[in-house]
Formats: structure tokens, C-alpha cells, sequence
């Protein structure tokens, strides 16, 4: 039971780094780089905002990703030398 719960928790980073792609591929375009000569600072603000907010979004998911990448790894790992030590038990 617990291997199949570290093993659905070894899931979970690869779904939010599929997220984090996602938000970086559904973010709106940058504006072109003459925005100056086409609208004032305060319009260029309020369009580059949802693309900051995409790019957030994308950092913190990349860095829960990590994080529960790294412990489902550790749960697997305690899964398989719980198991040997039990083995190692049960033989002596």
C-alpha cells in the first residue's frame, strides 16, 4: 500500500511540470519592441502583467515539482529498504 502511495506521489512532479509548460505556452505574446511609439507605460504594464503572472506560476510549479520529485524519491527508496530489511529479518 505504501509503494503504491509513493508511487502516485512520484506522479504528482510530472503533472506540475506539465502545468508549468502549459502556463508558459497559454501566456499571451510580449508586445513588440517599439511598444513606446504605440501606447503609454501604464498600457504596457497592464499587457505584460498576465505574462509575469504566467512565468510566476511556472517558476513555482517547476520548484513544487522539485520538491515532490525529490520526496516521492526519498519514499521510494525507504520503501525498498524497509522491504529488504524485512527480508533480511525474516531470513535470520
Amino acid at each position: 500500500m505504501k509503494k503504491a502511495v509513493a508511487q502516485i506521489a512520484a506522479l504528482v512532479p510530472i503533472a506540475l511540470l506539465v502545468f508549468a509548460l502549459y502556463s508558459l505556452y497559454a501566456a499571451p505574446a510580449e508586445p513588440p519592441r517599439d511598444w513606446r511609439l504605440h501606447m503609454t507605460q501604464e498600457q504596457h504594464d497592464l499587457m505584460v502583467a498576465p505574462i509575469d503572472h504566467a512565468f510566476r506560476v511556472a517558476a513555482y510549479s517547476v520548484t513544487w515539482a522539485i520538491q515532490l520529485g525529490y520526496l516521492a524519491w526519498l519514499g521510494l527508496k525507504w520503501s525498498g529498504l524497509k522491504r529488504v530489511a524485512g527480508r533480511a529479518s525474516n531470513q535470520n
